[in-house]
């Protein structure tokens, strides 16, 4: 996995990083190392302890355990002014008073940067986020994905060892959060700083990161790059969280061929170890198609048509499936017609039966 296991690559470590509140436990020891110049997002519903734990590495909540290692260095043993991070917050926190320039200069004053060099260095961050030419407008001039690019120039301008985003694109709408989403991606390219973003925004994790943290009650569920994370979900929870899935009951034992899950009057081959037993099949709608023999019988109960695509709801023995199809042409099965559908084996992903992590899930949808 990528940056882990190479002690000659890895820059920001968690080891067992954990915090409580009375009786209750936000953060899990939560363990993570992160690769120099990579793109983090900690991604799950509200009370999953994504925040908490930005909130430990920056320094405003004090860790009950563990430890935060940033290039070699312990971060908890510092002061949150000392430890050199950038931060976005969702409400970007500009000051009202002052320009986009006198805003991204504040943090270089702070640090007793001269004129010249300050002058300089606003110039090139304000460039760098497409705003050269509004360092002169105050906040209240200045459209929300305008304030946020502020923001983000403030807390680039410093050349911090790390950048932490909490929730940075909530508050735009849909259309700038897509373009912001783009713009962020490019400058993190350019400017190579490793970023560790909190999101309970599934599509923007997955459009921004390098590889995701999935978190649930405390605990990472799943940490891998965006792709791996939705096509092999590590459990019920990563399943049901990222997108739309269907998460079918099976048994998982031994077939002709090796180890095989059988859902209904279906039979599927496992290449992935699991453990025999009652199980579970998670295969993604847009994976599914309708075959005429191998795969699992159902009856169409409603298709809705979505402009570039039909979603289907079919009733079978396993339960109700949902099966997207493109509009491309193709002759589709109308309501009420008995069917087949059938997937890839290598398009599924069998693990055990986790009634608890998939009710976790669905009530945080």
């Amino acid at each position: 996995m990528k940056g882990e296991g190479d002690d000659g690559m890895t820059y920001l470590v968690l080891d067992q990083l954990t915090k409580r509140f009375a009786n209750w436990t936000a953060v899990d020891r939560v363990s993570l190392t992160v690769e120099k110049g990579e793109l983090i997002s900690l991604l799950g519903p509200s009370g999953c302890g994504k925040t908490t734990t930005l909130q430990m590495i920056a320094g405003f909540l004090d860790a009950d355990g563990g430890r935060v290692m940033l290039d070699g260095q312990d971060l908890l043993a510092k002061k949150p002014n000392e430890r050199g991070l950038g931060i976005v917050f969702q409400s970007y926190a500009l000051f009202p008073h002052m320009t986009a320039a006198e805003n991204v200069a504040f943090g270089l004053e702070m640090r007793k940067i001269n004129r010249a060099d300050r002058d300089r260095m606003v110039a090139e961050a304000l460039k760098l986020v497409g705003l050269e030419q509004y360092g002169d407008r105050h906040p209240r001039r200045m459209s929300g994905g305008q304030q946020q690019r502020v923001a983000l120039a403030r807390a680039l301008v410093i050349k911090p060892s790390l950048l932490l985003l909490d929730e940075p694109l909530s508050n735009l709408d849909a259309k700038m959060r897509e373009e912001m989403q783009i713009e962020l991606r490019r400058i993190q390219r350019t400017v190579g700083t490793t970023m560790i973003l909190v999101t309970h925004d599934q599509s923007e994790a997955m459009a921004l990161s390098d590889r995701v943290v999935v978190m649930n009650k405390g605990r990472v569920q799943q940490v891998a790059s965006p792709q791996e994370a939705y096509d092999r979900p590590a459990n019920a929870f990563v399943a049901n969280f990222l997108g739309r899935t269907n998460l079918l009951p099976g048994m998982v034992g031994s077939g002709s061929g090796g180890i095989v899950i059988t859902v209904a009057d279906s039979v599927w081959p496992v290449s992935q170890p699991v453990p025999v037993g009652q199980g579970a099949l998670a295969v993604r709608p847009e994976k599914i198609g309708f075959v005429d023999a191998g795969g699992l019988s159902g009856t169409v109960l409603a298709r809705v048509f979505q402009g570039t695509q039909w979603l289907f709801e079919i009733e079978t023995a396993a339960g109700r499936v949902m099966v997207i199809r493109q509009h491309d042409g193709s002759p589709l099965p109308a309501e009420r017609e008995r069917v087949m559908i059938g997937w890839r084996p290598q398009d599924m992903a069998v693990m055990p039966a986790d009634p608890e992590a998939d009710l976790s899930a669905r009530e945080a949808a």
